[in-house]
């Protein structure tokens, strides 16, 4: 069983979650950060719903990725402009444009916790020199499976002073870094915004 087969089998249960889902601040901050008209990355984009479609209103293009075939299907069919959805691993993606921004809002601890490390330096490489990168992850390392709507689901993450020290070496300046954030029903163990040098 993988998350790519649960997100499918929890497709309709998303949409409406992710339909009704609000903007946080820190996505807010991280597009006010990125330059006007800018190019952004979305790692682990869903149905596009609501991240892809906020960064579209604020004329952002926007190239999300996910491995789940429905989310590729649902985002492709919302009719978001200034978008292009991808069904893609993110260690098998490639581009030869460098992003303004890169977003990975909760799809960071879907991955494999062997090839955590592995994140950030391809980030860094993805990235124009100035870009921004806004994520979500865990404070402690960690490796478990989990349900939601009924499906399992596996997570992991490094811990978060080996991610800085990680991120510090590569290049990268940290912005800020939000422990415990909570915005009306949402909750985040962690949420960064760092800028590459």
């Amino acid at each position: 069983m993988t998350n790519k087969d649960s997100y499918n089998k929890i497709i309709d249960n998303w949409i409406k979650a992710s339909n009704n889902a609000i903007v946080n601040k820190p996505i807010i901050d991280f597009a006010d950060h990125v330059n006007s008209k800018g190019t952004i990355l979305d790692i682990g984009c869903g149905t596009g719903m609501p991240i892809a479609k906020y960064l579209s209103d604020r004329n952002f293009s926007v190239t999300g990725i996910d491995q789940s075939a429905k989310m590729i299907e649902t985002a492709q069919s919302q009719g978001i402009k200034n978008t292009d959805f991808y069904l893609a691993d993110f260690f098998d993606f490639e581009s030869d444009e460098k992003f303004d921004g890169i977003i990975a809002w909760d799809s960071l601890f879907h991955f494999p916790k062997d090839r955590q490390e592995h994140i950030y330096r391809k980030v860094y490489n993805l990235l124009a020199p100035g870009g921004y990168f806004l994520f979500t992850h865990g404070k402690v390392e960690d490796e478990h499976i989990d349900s939601m709507f009924g499906e399992p689901f596996y997570y992991s993450c490094l811990s978060k002073d080996f991610v800085l020290d990680l991120m510090k070496e590569l290049g990268f300046e940290i912005l800020f870094s939000i422990e415990n954030f909570i915005e009306e029903k949402d909750q985040r163990d962690w949420v960064v915004l760092a800028r590459k040098k």
